[in-house]
């Protein structure tokens, strides 16, 4: 069985890969879906390092700072969605 210190290694590491096509998505990308795009980056990155910062055993900096950070930029992520979702949608009914 992996040990769990492993699989926040494991989970860091893959949060950090799936950043790096992110960044160049961000680059290349204009208008809202840029503006998304970095917004979810930058919750990759944090996540990332929440992970890492678990696997070598810092829990007042994973637990306390890093997850309510990656949760809080996440909400803002979804709520960015839908905000310019809708104005999308109102265009369209105009």
């Amino acid at each position: 069985m992996i040990d769990e210190a492993y699989l926040h290694l494991i989970s860091g590491l893959a949060f950090f890969s799936g950043s790096v096509v992110l960044s160049y998505f961000s680059i290349k990308s204009t208008g809202s879906i840029r503006f998304l795009a970095i917004i979810f980056l930058v919750f990759t990155l944090v996540h990332s390092l929440y992970h890492v910062t678990s696997y070598i055993d810092q829990e007042f900096l994973s637990e306390g700072l890093l997850e309510p950070l990656s949760v809080i930029i996440l909400i803002l992520f979804g709520a960015s969605y839908l905000v310019i979702k809708s104005r999308q949608e109102i265009r369209t009914l105009g």
